[in-house]
């Protein structure tokens, strides 16, 4: 878990993925948000997994970094990207779960489009149906057919080659449920109608006749989301979700086909939280705090091992051979320091000759430039550290070997 503090964080001016006004501090001698831990208001004793998240999220977001619901709904710096972080999950063998929480937006988009759709078709039914009153109470009233239609109901059939639809007349006459509630009436509720309106948006129109977003494809994508992450039975991706939660998920999808966005609120809060948690807090620290891959650390691992073996086997020869004289011994200064160098590096999976270009590597020998200067200030500093941590060992093990006084091993 990364806590960060900064002194000048109540005022976030180095966040640049806020987008309302800084907090400010209640108190000028506070120096950050507090949380009471008394007996009458304490937020850890009465929601203690909501604390702990506003918490982390406000360490985050003082800092410079991006909590994650901003790095799922904004365009965030690199490395802190989504890309990264599914990266990051996939290599634990948990990335289903983002991948669901990215189905369920794309569903509530679906949603939002058919609801918008029907309620466009709503109001033009509702404009075509006022246009016709207004015309029909603008044109004269024939008071002789109004008489005979009153006593002869017929009377429009004795005239049947005068009578001819309008076109309005024809809307009503055909016009559909707009909510339909059967299967079979989902299929046909809805029609293209007007082309401007359904390319307002990119979910409208679902094939290429034109026809628009029906409650039963959204059931259907509803029931393949369900069964491809929460079901209990044969989950291809299966999530993090309590046996509740799906029993609760399988009642309202498999029996009753409720599509609607709200069903899956649990399941999303629940599955968002195990990763803004637990799975977050870590990605955050690989990306503060290292910037090699594991293959790389590896192999540098065993470059720096082999470098000390060659630095150990210099001195001692010397030493033993009694060869060379005190200013000779320093070269083994050289292969002591890249040896540490590696050692260290493959230890910490961090190389402090790469933060100083700016780059990190995601993968084995694919790099990226750090964009997030956040990220980049603390790159460059524990860049530092690390080179003078080198170099402190390196000298170190050179002068245990240049002040011991040289022997000649001599054969029995």
């Amino acid at each position: 878990m990364t806590v960060l503090s900064s002194p000048t964080s109540p005022k976030q001016s180095n966040n640049p993925y806020l987008t309302s006004p800084p907090m400010s501090p209640t108190s000028k001698s506070l120096k950050h948000k507090t949380y009471g831990f008394n007996d009458l208001n304490d937020p850890f004793a009465e929601a203690p997994m909501e604390a702990w998240q506003e918490m982390k999220d406000y360490n985050l977001r003082a800092n410079g970094l991006p909590t994650l619901d901003q790095m799922m709904r904004l365009r965030t710096l690199t490395p802190l990207t989504q890309s990264n972080f599914t990266a990051f999950l996939r290599r634990r063998g948990v990335h289903q779960n983002l991948n669901f929480l990215l189905e369920l937006e794309t569903h509530d988009k679906l949603w939002h489009a058919h609801v918008q759709s029907m309620h466009r078709q709503t109001r033009s039914s509702a404009d075509r149906l006022s246009q016709f009153l207004e015309s029909a109470a603008e044109k004269p009233a024939n008071t002789k057919d109004t008489m005979m239609m009153m006593y002869d109901p017929h009377h429009n059939n004795h005239h049947g080659g005068n009578y001819m639809e309008t076109p309005d007349t024809q809307d009503l006459l055909h016009q559909q449920q707009y909510f339909p509630s059967t299967e079979d009436d989902n299929a046909t509720a809805t029609t293209a109608g007007n082309n401007n309106n359904l390319s307002a948006s990119p979910y409208a129109s679902r094939s290429p006749n034109g026809k628009s977003l029906s409650r039963h494809d959204l059931e259907q994508n509803a029931t393949r989301i369900y069964r491809t992450f929460c079901s209990r039975l044969d989950a291809a991706q299966p999530i993090h979700l309590p046996d509740d939660h799906r029993a609760v998920l399988d009642e309202l999808i498999e029996k009753h086909h409720r599509p609607e966005p709200v069903v899956f609120e649990s399941a999303r809060s629940h599955v968002f939280e195990v990763l803004n948690v637990f799975y977050y807090p870590q990605f955050v620290d690989s990306v503060l705090y290292t910037n090699l891959s594991r293959m790389s650390a590896r192999i540098s691992l065993i470059f720096g091992l082999i470098s000390l073996i060659i630095g150990f086997a210099v001195e001692l020869s010397l030493i033993f051979l009694d060869q060379g004289s005190m200013r000779t011994r320093w070269w083994g200064l050289l292969p002591f320091f890249f040896g540490w160098t590696a050692l260290l590096a493959g230890f910490a999976d961090f190389a402090w000759w790469l933060a100083f270009t700016g780059k990190s590597e995601i993968s084995f020998f694919v790099f990226e430039s750090i964009q997030d200067k956040t990220v980049l200030r603390i790159h460059r500093k524990r860049s530092w550290i690390w080179l003078a941590s080198t170099i402190v060992l390196a000298i170190i093990s050179c002068i245990i070997f240049v002040f011991i006084p040289g022997t000649r091993l001599r054969s029995a």
